[in-house]
């Protein structure tokens, strides 16, 4: 894990610099180290972490801090964790700002902006494919909402069970065609759900692997660009700030 008090040193050295290579006056080095930090800054304030009060509700409090993600923290990080579009606007400054750029702020922004995107696009799949409640419940983390929605669901499941049964009894057994087209029905809406499921979970699986293959120490920005673009034929979705800074880095090197 890595501080922002970290990343406003590399922020400040990286304006030291520049400031060098440019023979400024003390005063233009003040004014142009705060400028490189105010952009670290404000993608910090950009990000948030809820959590929970005692009367239910939530309150958010901007991260001071930022490490790659795991698989396991990704549950939390779905429920609790948030970005503003200030991200954005925080980005695109970087993006003017070249002599910015270091090794260590580009993994920074990368990770942020790709592991954002993740979340956004699990977020949008379970909203598509869950039940409202199931949806809610999950995404609230609390212990009776879930089982309040558990409960829900298990009715219903019982309720179609007996629909079933329902229409088998009210179907004369000399034509079978009744029965037969409802079973058909059934499978092939369980089958056009499984295909759905494996799409979306191979779009998912997809954005991750990408995330887990960039880290500070080896930044190969041509094969990420390629799994970018390979990912998006599958249906990923990324923010275009990702490729204006990818073809960026890729013209440098």
């Amino acid at each position: 894990m890595v501080t922002k008090a970290d990343f406003l040193k590399y922020a400040a050295d990286q304006a030291i610099d520049e400031a060098h290579r440019q023979n400024l006056e003390p005063a233009a080095i003040k004014i142009l180290i705060a400028e490189a930090q105010t952009i670290i800054e404000d993608i910090f304030l950009s990000i948030h972490w809820a959590t929970q009060q005692e009367d239910a509700t939530y309150s958010k409090e901007a991260l001071s801090a930022w490490n790659h993600r795991s698989l396991d923290e990704r549950e939390a990080d779905w429920r609790y964790l948030s970005f503003t579009q200030d991200l954005e606007h925080a980005v695109e400054r970087y993006l003017q700002t070249p002599w910015l750029h270091c090794s260590i702020l580009d993994w920074l922004i990368i990770d942020i902006l790709i592991y954002k995107d993740y979340l956004t696009m699990l977020d949008t799949i379970r909203g598509r494919t869950m039940p409202l409640s199931r949806y809610q419940s999950k995404k609230s983390g609390k212990t009776t909402f879930r089982v309040l929605a558990e409960l829900w669901r298990t009715g219903l499941f019982i309720l179609k069970i007996a629909a079933w049964f329902t229409i088998f009894a009210a179907v004369s057994p000399v034509s079978p065609a009744g029965p037969l087209l409802w079973i058909a029905l059934t499978i092939g809406w369980l089958g056009r759900k499984w295909v759905i499921w494996k799409k979306n979970n191979a779009i998912l699986k997809r954005m991750f692997a990408i995330y887990t293959i960039f880290n500070p120490a080896h930044q190969d920005w041509r094969k990420l660009w390629e799994e970018l673009k390979q990912s998006q034929k599958l249906g990923a979705l990324w923010d275009n700030l990702v490729y204006q800074l990818v073809e960026k880095k890729m013209k440098s090197v």
